[in-house]
């Protein structure tokens, strides 16, 4: 009698004997996976486990960062068998929006009022801020930039009325651009996590992702938009760290990787065409964008995770009332392999230097 043989061949899974295999099939092919649906509710008892797992993280995320990602990385594995695998399921093939929703966190019930500017770093000691955490290391692991939110790994980001017409996430007179995060950089997150501690009805975070922009041009297009020809200024934050904060980078590319899940690199404030056709074909992007993007609303307890490869993104504009109730997002940034980073980071280790940047 023949031993039952257990292989993977061309990236399907055989149960049986070599010699008889079963036949390839949508069930056996470990290669065919389903897109992630955009939205992931939570029930009250994934909820409650969720923030029991986060109780667990004591060190403090911006003066402890390395200890708080490890402590949220233990804690993780005791995040619901169901939520955990539709995160995986996310990071693996990602979605059709390029976002991950997940509703229903827990908000702390003793939160202060929201700060008139990012500088204090409230967000980070809730303990909203470590569910989010803990859920980020099953995209991979936190990481702060220098430049970035007063090199902060969770960031407040809320209404200043003193940058409220900028193009800056503390802004809110004024659209945020069509961007991806720091697509200057060659060490920019492989994702952007935005935790709601309290929500604004009129602030939509919109997104777009590679696989809705390519649906939208033409085979032609779509092989001029994989060239290199768009070069781009660094962002504001980042000038007062770079040697040569003038200097335009690129050339690159919109649209790369396979061409069934294709990443795209935009931004609509600082990306300009090296060519007068490849401008056009910029300002295509923007408006395809501009028409047919996905828009969210986000409540207290939700949590957007959005594949920054994947997918650009933008904000409306809205009116904050500076009362002390106004939008309160937690946001942090994500990369799937922080030894890429080692040379780049400051000695907390958990930190990418802006000079790098």
């Amino acid at each position: 009698m023949r031993v039952p043989l257990r292989s993977i061949e061309r990236g399907v899974i055989y149960l049986g004997a070599r010699d008889s295999p079963a036949p390839p099939n949508k069930e056996c092919d470990i290669s065919v996976h389903e897109l992630q649906p955009t939205l992931l509710s939570l029930d009250s008892a994934q909820a409650e486990a969720i923030r029991a797992a986060a109780l667990s993280v004591t060190a403090d995320a911006n003066s402890e960062p390395d200890e708080f990602n490890r402590q949220a990385l233990a804690a993780s594995f005791d995040v619901p068998a169901d939520v955990r695998t539709a995160i995986l399921n996310f990071s693996d093939v990602g979605s059709d929006t390029g976002i991950l929703v997940v509703r229903g966190l827990i908000v702390d019930d003793d939160l202060l009022d929201t700060p008139l500017d990012n500088t204090g770093g409230f967000g980070a000691k809730t303990v909203f801020a470590k569910q989010m955490a803990v859920l980020a290391q099953l995209l991979g692991t936190m990481v702060a930039y220098e430049a970035e939110g007063n090199g902060h790994l969770i960031q407040d980001m809320v209404p200043n009325p003193k940058l409220a017409t900028t193009q800056q996430s503390q802004g809110s007179k004024v659209e945020l651009e069509a961007h991806t995060e720091q697509c200057f950089s060659d060490y920019k997150p492989d994702y952007v996590i935005l935790g709601a501690l309290r929500g604004d009805p009129e602030a939509l975070t919109y997104a777009f992702s590679g696989r809705n922009i390519i649906s939208h041009f033409t085979p032609e297009e779509i092989a001029k938009l994989r060239q290199p020809l768009w070069a781009t200024m660094i962002d504001d934050s980042f000038r007062p760290y770079i040697p040569n904060p003038e200097a335009v980078r690129g050339p690159y590319p919109i649209i790369s990787g396979p061409d069934d899940d294709p990443y795209v690199l935009v931004d609509q404030d600082l990306m300009h065409g090296i060519t007068a056709e490849a401008q056009q074909l910029l300002n295509k992007v923007v408006e395809v964008y501009i028409a047919n993007r996905d828009a969210h609303n986000l409540q207290a307890g939700d949590l957007l995770m959005l594949d920054n490869l994947r997918a650009m993104h933008g904000r409306s504009m809205y009116a904050p009332r500076f009362d002390g109730k106004d939008r309160f997002i937690a946001r942090g940034f994500v990369v799937r392999d922080l030894r890429r980073l080692w040379p780049q980071l400051l000695g907390d280790r958990r930190t990418v230097a802006a000079v790098y940047s």
